[in-house]
């Protein structure tokens, strides 16, 4: 897997575009000025994919790397399945290439109306897809490991976090 410096998180191309020879290879590892790490990736069918939705990153129709939104409920404990995050300066739809941010802080979508948004919680899948929660609870059987509250979110819209390589995990 090759790497980047400088990359524009932002940006997202088309078929067309990757045809004429903007974008780069699925699977490349990106980094913008601020040190924060990404990996080039692309949309799974049936996507209509924001800044900050939570996505899984899997191998789809035999391409790794292939972006889905994360969906709703509980993880099955023990999946390890790594997570990232969307950035994407407007809606990426199917079958186009963005960046995922997987290090570095981050703005999640965040939902579920909970006075636990806080720092120090276990993060887990919510109740909309590609959004996440605070537990509430000290354990969790399941949870997002790796990516963090950096200070109390709102409900409805994006929290401030920390991703360092978030993946689903059992407790």
């Amino acid at each position: 897997m090759s790497a980047i410096n400088g990359i524009t998180p932002g940006a997202v191309y088309d078929s067309t575009e990757r045809a004429q020879g903007k974008g780069f290879a699925v699977g490349t590892k990106g980094f913008d000025h601020n040190g924060k790490e990404y990996l080039y990736c692309l949309v799974a069918a049936s996507q209509n994919l924001v800044s900050g939705n939570v996505v899984s990153l899997c191998s789809t129709a035999g391409v790794m790397f292939t972006a889905t939104i994360y969906a709703t409920g509980a993880p099955a404990p023990g999946t390890g399945m790594p997570l990232g995050v969307v950035v994407a300066s407007i809606t990426a739809s199917a079958s186009t290439y963005i960046w995922v941010q997987v290090y570095g802080s981050a703005n999640v979508s965040i939902t579920d109306a909970t006075a636990s948004n806080l720092p120090g919680h276990l993060v887990i899948p919510a109740s909309v897809s590609g959004a996440v929660r605070a537990s509430g609870v000290a354990t969790a059987s399941s949870f997002i490991e790796g990516m963090v509250f950096t200070v109390t979110a709102s409900t409805g819209s994006t929290g401030a976090m920390f991703l360092s390589y978030p993946r689903l995990t059992a407790a």
